[in-house]
């Protein structure tokens, strides 16, 4: 399994400081769901989602990232 990050307004996987991609086997690969949080953090990404995208398989799994400080 890979944990990736994605731009849910433009569709594009983060793939490093400043780039993006339209591959999700070309995107940053976080291995751990706290670290890609960790990356959003850091890097005050927004309209982001962490997308769990498993080996050999066509399904990926979308989660909502929401900052726990706010109303949503």
């Amino acid at each position: 399994m890979r944990i990736l990050l994605r731009n849910t307004e433009t569709g594009l996987f983060y793939a490093g400081p400043d780039e993006w991609t339209e591959d999700a086997s070309a995107a940053c690969d976080f291995r751990r769901p706290d670290l890609a949080l960790d990356r959003v953090c850091e890097a005050n990404l927004e309209a982001m989602e962490l997308v769990m995208h498993f080996d050999h398989s066509p399904f990926a799994m979308p989660a909502a990232i929401v900052n726990a400080g706010s109303d949503n």
